[in-house]
């Protein structure tokens, strides 16, 4: 009989400690999954606002590009053209000697 108590006591402990460890590991997984899902709120905030951002300032990005390819234009007409000028010069002088 006296064992039969000591087993009775000793599996009653075990099982508030086995209910204890449960709450404690229920609430370990549900902070887990808190943390997940702000982590994720998280990047899609940080990744929302830089193609928010992208999207709001794209009008001028293109306006800038633009002017950029129009002054390379410019710079490379530029550019064939004064290569052709001693030529011209060259038959400017030939006609002028006549």
């Amino acid at each position: 009989m006296v064992g039969m108590d000591f087993d009775s006591k000793k599996m009653d402990e075990l099982l508030e400690l086995t209910r204890d460890n449960n709450k404690i590991l229920r609430a370990m997984r549900r902070t887990q999954h808190i943390s997940s899902f702000f982590t994720f709120v998280y990047w899609m905030v940080i990744l929302g606002s830089i193609l928010g951002t992208y999207y709001y300032f794209q009008p001028a990005i293109k306006k800038y590009m633009n002017a950029m390819q129009t002054s390379v234009n410019f710079l490379q007409n530029f550019e064939n053209r004064a290569g052709t000028v001693p030529g011209n010069l060259q038959s400017f002088k030939d006609f002028m000697a006549k």
